[in-house]
Order: C-alpha cells, then sequence, then structure tokens
C-alpha cells in the first residue's frame, strides 16, 4: 500500500534519496544509473550561439557568423576548417582578435563524443552536431563534426520546414522565391498599382484639384460621366505636384457631375 505525500519535501540541499530502484513507468524517477547509461558515450556541451558555414580566420573572425552579429563572449561552433584539426567550440573575443578555444572544449579528451545545440543562424539555427574523432591531440588531430539527431529542413511548396522572412528589399525586387512575404512587407510592397477615385464637379470651377496622395507625377489620369452611360471624356489634366493633379474644363461641370481615377 502506498502512502500519500501531501506536501513538499525540502532536503535542505544536502541529504540525498538513496537506494532507490530503476524507474519502470513514466511518473516514477529516474537513478543516476539510469541517466548515465542513457546519455553513454555523449558529452554535452553548452549551446554555442552560432556555428560556422566556411573556414574561419581564427585570428580575426570577423563581427558575424550564419548571418548572427556576434558579442564578445559568445560561444561559437567551428566546424568547417581547411585544416581540420582547428575544428572546435570557441569563445569569440571581437572581429580582429583571436577566438580562443572554450574552457570545456580545450582538449581532445573533451572533445570526444560531445555534443553542442547551435541557438541562432540562417543555415545552423537549431541544429545539433555531434564530434565524431577519438584519441587524438589537440591542434595536431582532426576535430570532425557531424550532424546529430533531426534537423529542420528548408521549407518547400510541398513540405513543411524552416523558413527566412524576406526583407523590404527581397519583397520589392520580386525575385527570391526562398523567403516569406509577411502582411506588412506586403502592404509596403512598392510594385503595387494604387489608386484613388472621387466625384468631381462644384457648378463654378472649371479647374479642379483632385489630391490623391499617391506621391508621383507618374500616374494616369481618367475622367467619366457619373451617369447616363458613364462614358470616358477627353479633359485637360496636369500633373501639378507629387500628390496632386488639376482637372481643366471648358465649362464648369455640375455638382458631382463626373468621377475621376487616379492611378500610379
Amino acid at each position: 500500500m502506498a502512502t500519500l505525500v501531501a506536501q513538499d519535501l525540502d532536503f535542505d540541499s544536502v541529504s540525498r534519496i538513496n537506494n532507490l530502484p530503476d524507474a519502470a513507468s513514466a511518473q516514477q524517477p529516474v537513478t543516476l544509473a539510469q541517466l548515465n547509461a542513457a546519455v553513454e558515450g555523449l558529452a554535452w556541451k553548452d549551446n554555442v550561439r552560432a556555428a560556422s558555414t566556411a573556414n574561419v580566420n581564427l585570428s580575426s573572425p570577423g563581427s558575424s557568423m550564419d548571418g548572427i552579429s556576434l558579442s564578445t563572449s559568445d560561444r561559437i561552433l567551428v566546424k568547417d576548417q581547411s585544416t581540420a584539426s582547428q575544428n572546435g567550440i570557441y569563445i569569440w573575443n571581437g572581429a580582429s582578435t583571436a577566438a580562443t578555444r572554450a574552457t570545456d572544449a580545450s582538449t581532445f579528451d573533451e572533445l570526444e563524443s560531445a555534443v553542442v545545440t547551435v541557438d541562432e543562424g540562417t543555415a545552423n539555427g537549431g541544429s545539433t552536431w555531434r564530434q565524431t574523432a577519438v584519441n587524438g591531440t589537440i591542434g595536431s588531430n582532426d576535430v570532425t563534426w557531424t550532424s546529430f539527431g533531426a534537423t529542420v529542413g528548408a521549407a518547400t511548396e510541398t513540405s513543411a520546414g524552416k523558413a527566412e522572412l524576406a526583407t523590404q528589399a527581397e519583397t520589392n525586387a520580386g525575385s527570391d522565391d526562398a523567403r516569406i512575404v509577411t502582411p506588412l512587407k506586403l502592404a509596403n510592397y512598392t510594385g503595387f498599382v494604387k489608386k484613388y477615385s472621387a466625384s468631381i464637379g462644384d457648378g463654378s470651377n472649371t479647374s479642379l484639384t483632385v489630391t490623391h496622395n499617391l506621391g508621383t507625377r507618374d500616374v494616369v489620369v481618367e475622367v467619366f460621366r457619373n451617369s447616363g452611360n458613364y462614358d470616358k471624356i477627353i479633359v485637360e489634366t496636369r500633373h501639378a505636384t507629387t500628390n496632386t493633379v488639376d482637372v481643366v474644363f471648358a465649362s464648369a461641370p455640375t455638382s458631382n457631375q463626373f468621377r475621376v481615377v487616379v492611378t500610379g
């Protein structure tokens, strides 16, 4: 028979529970022996912020990696060196300052079966890597990183996956088929044809100023009757400013006799 415990137990960061049997069901605590068996052979390291995508000049690594602007003391994974013995987990000390190996990955023993996850980056963000070389000497023998576990692939038209948001410039260019457009970028898309329309005529003026606020003189102005068969008429138009046009008639139109449409 089990005894119900209806309050928290405080071991004061000193006492331990000893002689627990191995867990047999989902809601039972595991023992350290079970935990070690589950991760046997793997040396999990603290996450890195970004990972390389090509050879890095470790003496002057630059200010960014995989699209991420780095900050002092950021951990980075260097995995693509042309000299493979240089691969490893490093600390970024500045764009023109030499990167140094992380203290938990500064010897070959510490790198054996090391596993690390990448937090950010266009190509590597969210990925996990394992170091597979053994029995080497740091700086002399190759350090080899391979993809570990499942990673999210790029989204396509037929499969879900990871995708990058388009910038406004990329949205306006309209030539990139690998990035996603947000509603805000779409609303500010420069390629849209914008339109303004209004009824004009006041019974006294022959020249009427239409304020369209499209921000350009490159507009097309059309005027048509506001009743009957709504046929288009020919009038003089002057592109007075980038936000207004003047519509000039031979005689003053009656109140709202015509409809003007400005597109641009």
